[in-house]
């Protein structure tokens, strides 16, 4: 039998989409290393556009993902009652459902990111 209170279920959802945010970190640091090699070579103009366009894709990723595990850690001490510290922007972290809608589109945007990216990828590498 399960004995699993609801904000236990709570943190632990959130513990999972904190280790999904790290895990685009990583892959994200992957990504901008094979950029790197392409950047290193004598790639046409064109191609080194596409790079240019991927780096900066990238690095706004990287920010959305520090950004996103920084809320659902203050989304998690907000469930368990513990004082939040004060957010000196907009983004909502008060509830659960915010948190749970941000990650939606945090996961839809980054896998469009890492479908284009793979596209570009093994025609240049």
């Amino acid at each position: 039998m399960d004995m699993t209170t609801p904000t236990e279920e709570l943190h632990q959802q959130l513990n999972s989409w904190k280790e999904e945010v790290n895990d685009v970190r990583t892959e994200v640091k992957m990504m901008r290393e094979r950029l790197e090699q392409i950047a290193l070579s004598k790639a046409s103009r064109d191609v080194m556009t596409k790079v240019e366009h991927f780096e900066n894709r990238l690095l706004r990723q990287r920010e959305v993902a520090d950004e996103m595990y920084h809320d659902l850690k203050q989304c998690a001490k907000k469930v368990s009652n513990a004082p939040v510290t004060a957010v000196h922007d907009d983004r909502p972290i008060d509830d659960y459902d915010t948190m749970q809608h941000r990650m939606e589109i945090f996961q839809k945007l980054y896998i469009s990111l890492k479908e284009e990216f793979n596209g570009f990828m093994p025609c240049e590498v």
